[in-house]
């Protein structure tokens, strides 16, 4: 139970953001569910224990048992109770996110060819002009001539869809995760594989979601779909933001890892504040911070 980087800032902002999109879009994107954590053996229980009543930690813990609490999981041993979590319909988001983009004509899907860029004083790409763009394409900047130099880590992850017939009342999450995605049906995941890998699911990752899913489920489940992707992830574990070392005009919002659903907001948010001069660029996130990796 260790408290998660900047979560006094980044929690409040993206359950404030997620809720007032899905007023916008009429949907239903964030859902508040707490996280069940089964203990694996009594020790374990008596270190979780005295680690949740410190002041910090106890205003998050629901409830801790001693013994089994839910039926849907193995947890002999009992286990504790998490507020102040749950997840977001990521599908839906997008879907609904998109919809709206096109429905107020400010959305291009087509490709992004970046020989028909220029970046100068004003940015000219095609027939649009701006006064900046931001590279917010994930691991495809590590292929532009502006921001390859940037360290990316590329760190595989790999997840199963579920059916379960019976809804379940919480998140599970121990080793593996067990999140809803549609009725009775549950994501499973992940695995973290960095390079070199394979641009398919492989039975390796099965066997070890599989094994991990099996510990913690106590009920039959079908296996509906495997599925993979590709993180864009950094050395030290912090967004890349700010502006390219030679052309303050050209900007990037990358690198959020396997945290992209809770950091996005605030740090959207953040770098907007950043670009209209109202606040200053945080070292952490700041590409500057690897300026020493860069040659014009």
């Amino acid at each position: 139970m260790t408290k998660a980087w900047k979560a006094d800032f980044i929690f409040p902002c993206l359950e404030k953001f997620y809720s007032d999109a899905g007023e916008v879009l009429n949907k239903k994107l964030l859902h508040l569910l707490p996280i069940y954590r089964p203990f694996i053996s009594s020790e374990e229980r008596l270190q979780w224990r005295i680690r949740s009543e410190s002041e910090e930690m106890s205003k998050f813990v629901l409830g801790f048992y001693d013994d089994s609490a839910f039926s849907q999981v193995n947890d002999a041993f009992g286990g504790i109770e998490i507020a102040h979590s749950g997840y977001l319909d990521v599908r839906l988001w997008l879907s609904s996110l998109r919809k709206f983009l096109q429905e107020k004509n400010i959305l291009m899907e087509d490709y992004f060819d970046e020989s028909e860029l220029v970046t100068e004083d004003v940015i000219r790409y095609k027939e649009i002009t701006a006064d900046k763009i931001i590279f917010c394409n994930g691991l495809a900047s590590m292929n532009t001539t502006l921001f390859n130099w940037l360290p990316f880590r590329p760190l595989k992850g790999e997840t199963l869809e579920i059916k379960i017939e019976k809804t379940l009342p919480r998140l599970f999450n121990r080793a593996a995760y067990v999140v809803p995605l549609s009725e009775h049906v549950y994501t499973v995941g992940s695995t973290y594989q960095h390079p070199p890998y394979s641009d398919n699911t492989t039975d390796a990752s099965l066997v070890d979601l599989l094994q991990k899913l099996k510990a913690l489920l106590n009920i039959p489940f079908e296996i509906l779909h495997q599925d993979w992707g590709i993180r864009p992830t950094t050395p030290d574990r912090r967004p890349f933001l700010g502006a390219h070392p030679s052309n303050k005009n050209v900007i990037i919002f990358n690198g959020l890892g396997t945290k992209g659903v809770s950091l996005a907001p605030y740090f959207a948010q953040h770098l907007a504040e950043w670009m209209e001069g109202r606040s200053d660029l945080s070292t952490e996130v700041n590409i500057f911070r690897f300026k020493a990796l860069y040659s014009s």
